[in-house]
């Protein structure tokens, strides 16, 4: 079995679709914009316009066919005008050797960012043949299950909504930082008091900042939601200020520091681990390097004795079969992407189908080989 083709093709809704456009973008989150005006109500008036971005695809010439993550519009120029020719004629069971190619292949504009979200797309691809190929699912070619099915926590702000779901555990997304001085730690406590209020005393809180805070201000914020009692505090500061996390790390009281969603590979994580910047490691699979990575990076977590629980891990098909897998990981995140008006849940990637939804609260991967998942081939600029 050799690679005989690898391809990134563009994703856009089929006519018929009704999209809205989620919370996510259009709705008051701090962000790292925040401290301009002109970008401060809504994340996508400053994010890219690119275009659509790419699903990534790896076919065998016995006709297999590994289905990746989806990666910005730009990635398929790295994918398809540099990894495509590294890939074919290879053997895709080498996963190992392929994804250190790839990386050394890249290291002149590579190391974090775009070039690695490529490599962790043909990574997933790649285990995603390899469990077709043998027949069997992807969490088996990882070792097998730790757990039969996995809690689940819900992203949102709209916990009223989601408990109808069965969920008992919530991330709210922050709406204030620091250019909102006293008023916006008010706003912020004031969120929390109220989902503490209508999700009661046994619920689990955590609080998104998205890379929106600064140390000064995370401290007060701490202090001002101690009574209230958050499981975590996510990614506060931009993801390079290492010096800052440890700070938070060794000053707050009362709750945990959680970080990685934009950090990328063993390299990046192992300088989280070994700085002490954190208490949870949140890694993205279609980001940090891939299901391979991922593997690294959960090997060094739990040598300093850290929880890892990926971001966005129970809405993506391969992380919930490497989740799965995990010792170290002990619930998934369901990223809620519909609109309260939407009225029922909906999934990240509408154009995959298999991809497992959360009941009660709890994810349970498939058991189809490979990633158990197909593309509605109408969603494809083909």
């Amino acid at each position: 079995m050799k690679i005989a083709r690898v391809w990134a093709t563009p994703v856009r809704p089929p006519a018929h679709y009704e999209a809205h456009a989620s919370w996510l973008s259009e709705s008051l989150i701090a962000n790292p914009m925040s401290i301009y005006p002109r970008y401060k109500e809504r994340r996508s008036s400053w994010g890219a316009r690119w275009g659509h971005d790419v699903l990534v695809r790896i076919e065998t010439d016995d006709g297999l066919v590994g289905i990746g993550g989806t990666v910005p519009a730009p990635a398929k120029m790295i994918v398809e005008g540099h990894f495509a020719h590294l890939l074919v004629g290879e053997d895709p069971t080498n996963v190992e050797r392929l994804w250190d190619q790839l990386f050394r292949a890249s290291l002149p504009y590579g190391r974090k960012g775009l070039p690695i979200m490529a490599i962790s797309a043909v990574d997933i691809a790649l285990w995603d043949l390899l469990g077709k190929a043998r027949g069997v699912p992807v969490y088996q070619l990882l070792g097998g299950k730790i757990q039969d099915r996995l809690p689940v926590y819900a992203t949102g702000n709209e916990v009223d909504w989601y408990m109808q779901f069965g969920f008992t555990r919530f991330k709210l997304a922050m709406p204030y930082g620091p250019a909102d001085g006293a008023a916006g730690i008010r706003g912020n406590v004031a969120l929390v008091e109220r989902v503490r209020e209508s999700a009661g005393p046994d619920a689990e809180i955590m609080l998104d900042c998205y890379m929106a805070w600064d140390v000064e201000f995370t401290l007060r914020m701490a202090e001002a939601l101690r009574p209230y009692r958050p499981r975590w505090i996510e990614e506060c500061l931009p993801p390079d200020d290492y010096e800052g996390y440890a700070e938070i790390t060794r000053k707050v009281e009362g709750m945990a520091v959680a970080t990685g969603e934009h950090e990328y590979t063993r390299w990046g994580f192992g300088e989280l681990l070994s700085r002490r910047c954190c208490h949870i490691v949140q890694p993205d699979l279609a980001w940090c390097g891939g299901i391979t990575e991922a593997c690294k990076i959960a090997a060094l977590a739990s040598a300093h004795g850290v929880p890892v629980i990926p971001h966005a891990g129970g809405l993506q098909p391969w992380s919930i079969h490497w989740l799965a897998a995990q010792a170290t990981v002990p619930w998934a995140e369901y990223v809620v992407v519909a609109n309260r008006e939407d009225g029922e849940l909906h999934p990240l990637y509408p154009f995959l189908r298999g991809v497992p939804q959360p009941l009660d609260g709890y994810l349970a991967p498939t058991d189809m080989p490979g990633l158990g998942i197909d593309v509605d081939s109408e969603w494809l600029e083909e």
